[in-house]
């Protein structure tokens, strides 16, 4: 539990200066309006939904790496199948910012399925045969 608890906060510290980084000039005027009480509250909350949620977060992704892996297997082949199942799992956020808890963000567990490959066009038209 301890360890869970030290990679969360090691996770937590490391991405802070990107998301730093990334706020744009609006956002922190709206920061500056709420009291650093709320933000510490935010950021202690985060911290502590980060125990739970990153560990069934990883769980979630390996599982469905193993289960892509064993569908592309049993299909003999068929990336497809493995896709369906590996993009969701390994999409969505790994981490909860207190934005994501203020409501500001949306909270993805599962991510978006793959992208739809497009469908080749036969070289050749139908065309009507006239005798």
């Amino acid at each position: 539990m301890l360890k869970g608890f030290a990679l969360g906060l090691f996770v937590a510290i490391s991405f802070s200066p990107l998301y730093a980084q990334t706020a744009d000039s609006a956002n922190q005027a709206a920061q500056t309006q709420t009291s650093t009480g709320e933000e510490l509250g935010y950021g202690v909350g985060s911290i502590l939904a980060n125990v739970f949620y990153m560990p069934a977060k990883f769980t979630y992704a390996g599982l469905g790496l193993l289960t892509g892996g064993l569908g592309y297997l049993v299909t003999i082949g068929r990336a497809d199948v493995a896709n369906n199942i590996i993009y969701p799992a390994i999409g969505g956020n790994y981490v909860v910012t207190p934005s994501q808890l203020k409501g500001t963000e949306p909270l993805y567990f599962v991510g978006a399925p793959p992208p739809e490959a497009p469908q080749p066009q036969s070289a050749t038209t139908p065309s009507t045969v006239t005798r």
